[in-house]
């Protein structure tokens, strides 16, 4: 019989088993890099300095209060604008185009979503929303890390702490652009050099 062998297989069972290991052997080889110790950039040492910032409340445009809470070391700051006129803070731009930000007017967080809100039903909704409710409050910190920080990652640095930094937090008040004055207090961290 042509295209059988001896043991009574044909052309096509073999070439068939020939292709199942192919397609296991290449379905192997790629998810053996999701059994692989992923290679990522390991995070940063702790800096000889910590700090803590401190919003100047005579800075902040009427109706703006900032409320400070502390949690061991941790501080953070929440901000609120029960005023008429929007306070825009946290902008995020991509090829000059705002991707996020925060607006607050009247009470109430809205967050800019130029894509919809990812949310199943919700994604016709676009630009500045609120769609989990009525937020008060959102977070108030510092655009970046200070400079400070990243060179208290040296090694062999002694117990000497920077001087406090004046600083500022840009936002739009209205159509206007607007800082809100903070001061940078460091003091040594507990963590370098463990």
């Amino acid at each position: 019989m042509e295209g059988s062998n001896p043991h009574g297989e044909s052309v096509y069972s073999r070439m068939n088993r020939g292709h199942r290991a192919a397609a296991i052997l290449l379905a192997s080889l790629c998810l053996l890099p999701s059994w692989l110790p992923a290679q990522r950039k390991p995070a940063p040492p702790p800096s000889r300095y910590a700090y803590r910032m401190e919003v100047d409340a005579k800075s902040l445009p009427p109706g703006v209060t900032v409320r400070e809470v502390v949690d061991g070391n941790s501080t953070r700051h929440f901000i609120r604008n029960a005023g008429t006129t929007p306070l825009i803070i946290n902008e995020v731009f991509s090829n000059q185009q705002l991707v996020g930000g925060a607006k607050l007017v009247e009470g109430k967080v809205y967050g800019w979503f130029p894509n919809g809100v990812p949310m199943e039903g919700k994604t016709h909704l676009k630009g500045w929303q609120a769609p989990f409710g009525d937020i008060v409050e959102t977070l108030l910190f510092l655009p970046r890390e200070p400079a400070k920080i990243t060179e208290g990652r040296r090694p062999g640095l002694g117990n000497a702490v920077p001087a406090d930094e004046p600083g500022v937090i840009g936002a739009r008040h209205g159509d206007a652009p607007y800082e809100i004055k903070v001061t940078i207090r460091y003091r040594l961290n507990d963590e370098y050099g463990k």
